[in-house]
């Protein structure tokens, strides 16, 4: 049997005006799949044999059923079916360029679907954080530093502890960092800052929440950020800073590549990626300025949380 490479994938060639096609099943999405791991054409009793031992449930199911699955691709332009010589009549099923293209627009879509699913995670700790450990209240001059957007950054607490009117206003802060969209966060002061200038006094905010901006900073801007920090608190000012934790993931590495580093869900910092820390290197790095005794470590598997009193 000849080999056949797997086409490389022109994006600019099927945006969502020239691309129509509109669902696709989980078993043609095996299909897919299984050609873009295999690197070559697949004779379609292999490729049935293959989708039958993988999945029980399918086992039964009669051939014609799979030829209807084949057709249905080939007729969308998904997979191509040809001969190869010296194989006589028997048709193989090749991936084509579009085919590759709505595959990966697929896998993003169930990996960013898996992501969102971290975040909400994430925001529902969030609003039990504030209160519970940070023991945040309306009272409080309150500053996010954020990267990004504010469904991704903002406790939905936090947000309800705003007052809109202007007595409130300007007691709550969203710090951009450099690498922040240009989004702003409703009932915030939006702010742009760097992370060795926040252009707010010292011993002024009494709460802040920093939600992924060391991870989106080189490692000498961290340190200027942590300072910074420190300094725009009151005495006895909390500030907590939340990270992702280091660990060997699968998922963090697909979500990685298949997102560019991250920046379909935040922004990239030139052409690095979303940093992952080591609970103790993150530690070590916020104990310079806070000092040991006033840190407190909050392990949440894939996300850290550490908490600095001023």
């Amino acid at each position: 049997m000849s080999e056949r490479k797997t086409p490389s994938i022109d994006l600019e060639a099927f945006d969502d005006k020239t691309s129509t096609y509109f669902s696709i099943s989980w078993l043609e999405l095996e299909v897919l799949k299984i050609l873009t791991k295999s690197q070559k054409s697949v004779y379609k009793g292999e490729m049935i044999n293959r989708l039958k031992s993988k999945y029980f449930e399918i086992s039964t199911k009669p051939e014609s059923s799979f030829y209807a699955i084949f057709d249905r691709l080939e007729e969308d332009k998904l997979v191509s079916l040809s001969e190869i010589k010296g194989e006589g009549y028997k048709k193989f099923l090749s991936i084509t360029q579009k085919g590759m293209f709505e595959f990966k627009r697929a896998l993003n879509w169930g990996i960013s679907t898996i992501f969102e699913g971290m975040v909400e995670s994430l925001i529902s700790v969030l609003n039990e954080f504030c209160v519970g450990i940070m023991g945040c209240r309306k009272e409080n001059d309150f500053g996010i530093i954020s990267p990004n957007n504010p469904e991704f950054l903002v406790p939905e607490s936090c947000n309800a502890c705003v007052d809109p009117g202007d007595a409130n206003l300007f007691h709550r802060f969203n710090i951009l960092m450099p690498y922040a969209k240009d989004m702003v966060i409703p009932f915030y002061q939006n702010i742009k800052a760097q992370p060795d200038n926040i252009p707010l006094k010292s011993d002024y905010l009494q709460r802040i929440l920093s939600i992924l901006s060391l991870g989106l900073l080189e490692d000498k801007q961290t340190d200027e950020l942590i300072d910074e920090v420190h300094r725009i608190l009151e005495p006895g000012g909390k500030v907590v800073f939340i990270e992702i934790v280091e660990f060997e993931s699968y998922l963090f590495e697909s979500l990685n590549k298949l997102t560019h580093g991250f920046d379909l869900f935040v922004p990239k910092k030139g052409t690095s990626s979303l940093t992952q820390f080591a609970p103790q290197l993150l530690k070590k790095k916020i104990e310079r300025v806070f000092g040991e005794e006033n840190l407190e470590i909050i392990d949440m598997r894939e996300f850290i949380f550490v908490v600095a009193t001023k």
